[in-house]
């Protein structure tokens, strides 16, 4: 056992090697490669040091394809200067919010689908949402269908998206005391 873990101790002491330092220098050049894609305003939002900011919105200026791949490789040497785990747990979370507004759009899509192709689903989607109110999603179910039927436009199964949306998301009007 005093064996392993002197090993262990060791391990510690010792700098990462060659491929371990190349590893997270490719990783690096890789964020940097993904944060020139990024809007100079969501950059601004990151918490970059000011030299890789101004390289980095100076790279997404080039044209030149060797001047950027140079670029590139310079901002992969700053990128060392930063903390790449916050800036990596920003873009993370823009994923996550973007993802799940996602989730919400397919969500309103698909009760949008059930509301015009079922005839239960009105009676569902109010058990499910009891603070709707039947009598507009009522009119524009009928609205979306009469269009539907005759060919115009979808105007009101638009409307019908944007309402159901609203209803979703919470900051709908609640029914009205009866």
């Amino acid at each position: 056992m005093g064996a392993y873990h002197s090993s262990v101790i060791d391990s510690l002491d010792r700098p990462p090697s060659k491929t371990r330092r190349k590893r997270d220098a490719h990783a690096l050049q890789a964020l940097g490669e993904t944060l020139l894609g990024l809007k100079p305003e969501r950059l601004r939002s990151l918490p970059l040091g000011e030299d890789l900011l101004q390289a980095l919105l100076e790279g997404q200026k080039m044209t030149s394809r060797e001047a950027l791949r140079r670029h590139r490789q310079y901002i992969g040497r700053l990128m060392r200067d930063i903390d790449a785990s916050e800036v990596r747990r920003s873009l993370e979370a823009d994923r996550d919010s973007a993802r799940r507004a996602a989730q919400a759009f397919q969500a309103v899509e698909q009760w949008r689908d059930r509301l015009l192709q079922t005839p239960a689903g009105l009676a569902d989607f109010l058990r499910q949402h009891p603070q709707a109110d039947a009598a507009p999603l009522q009119q524009l179910l009928a609205d979306a269908r009469h269009e539907a039927a005759n060919g115009k436009p979808p105007r009101a199964a638009r409307a019908l998206f944007r309402h159901l949306q609203t209803l979703l998301r919470g900051d709908a009007p609640v029914k009205p005391a009866s």
